[in-house]
Parts: structure tokens; C-alpha cells; sequence
């Protein structure tokens, strides 16, 4: 594979991971084509609406926690992250591990993800996903 590919899709990876960390609505929509298809960890499939939607409760729910004086403490990392491609279009497989702590909630969970990214008009964006 190319190592510029490569790079150029590590680079990516990495703003998702930092908007889905602290929830960049402007940057998730950049990110994830608008004909997304993705799999959840349920088993279900969702279209681009249901990822953004599952984003602005996300939202909602830490605002609710900081107003209420509880916030919540998130992080999330990505390990193993491995990156093959050809021409414009990049498969990435991960693990990636999702902390939230609060007053009464201690989450710890790990996941295994594979997302597919295309170049179109010039961007790479997750056209297909799967966790």
C-alpha cells in the first residue's frame, strides 16, 4: 500500500477520533459521507441522521450532567489501528476504548471497529462502517 495513503488516512482517523471525543457536530458531518451506511454495536443498521442524532443526545446529556453539577469525564482511544487502501478508497480496522465517569456511573468498554473511507471531490469521508 502507499505510504502517503496511509498517512493521509491515519491523519483522518485521528479528527474523528478528536470529534467524536468532544462531539464537533460541524466536524462529524464533514467526516461521514451523507450516504453512510454503519452498522452499531446492537447489530443495527444507521443511516448518517441516526449518527448525528445519537451525537446531539450525547450532547445534550453532558450539559444536562454539567448544569446539574455531576459532569461527566469522557475519553476515547483507538488502538491497533490498522489502514489498507487502493487508489481512493481506505479500510481502517481499530480497537478503540470508551471511559465515561460521573457521580454515580464508572463505563468502561472496548470495541473493535471497521470504518471504509472514500476520496470524493477531493475529501476522504466514511462512507461504511461497522463496531
Amino acid at each position: 500500500m502507499n505510504s502517503t495513503l496511509q498517512q493521509e488516512i491515519i491523519l483522518e482517523e485521528g479528527k474523528l477520533t478528536k470529534a467524536s471525543t468532544v462531539i464537533d457536530l460541524e466536524a462529524l458531518d464533514r467526516l461521514y459521507a451523507d450516504d453512510i451506511m454503519m452498522t452499531n454495536v446492537l447489530g443495527h443498521g444507521c443511516l448518517k441522521s441516526a449518527i448525528m442524532d445519537e451525537a446531539r443526545r450525547g450532547i445534550a446529556e453532558r450539559q444536562a450532567a454539567a448544569a446539574a453539577g455531576t459532569p461527566i469525564e469522557t475519553s476515547y482511544t483507538k488502538e491497533d489501528l490498522q489502514v489498507v487502501g487502493q487508489g481512493d478508497t481506505a479500510i481502517t480496522s481499530y480497537r478503540f476504548v470508551v471511559k465515561l465517569k460521573a457521580a454515580a456511573l464508572n463505563l468502561d468498554r472496548t470495541y473493535r471497529t471497521t470504518n471504509v473511507w472514500m476520496r470524493r471531490d477531493g475529501r476522504w469521508r466514511v462512507v461504511g462502517g461497522h463496531t
